[in-house]
């Protein structure tokens, strides 16, 4: 008997809310925008009255990201940051082993 095909991972959206900080984790394109969109509507949603604090959506990696308010954005606006640490690819003179070309 041949083993049954495991099934495609369905592309979800895990939003996580606590401490003022909207936590999202997602691998797919659209799943990542959909899992955003929720999690800006949810922190405006907790703003109160005169909250003057804009929206920060930081990229952690590839399929991690924060949302939070924050002073340091201006009131009415979103901002992203990237703060996904990519090791740089080795130069193409360090694979050579020191040999010349």
């Amino acid at each position: 008997m041949l083993p049954r095909p495991m099934p495609a991972p369905e592309a979800h959206t895990i939003v996580r809310y606590a401490h003022g900080i909207v936590t999202v984790i997602a691998e797919d394109p659209d799943a990542v925008q959909h899992g955003l969109d929720r999690a800006v509507e949810q922190i405006r949603a907790a703003a109160g009255r005169g909250d003057q604090r804009g929206i920060l959506i930081t990229r952690r990696s590839r399929s991690l990201f924060t949302v939070e308010a924050t002073p340091d954005v201006p009131y009415g606006l979103t901002m992203e940051k990237d703060r996904w640490y990519r090791p740089a690819p080795p130069s193409a003179a360090a694979s050579s082993n020191g040999k010349d070309l």
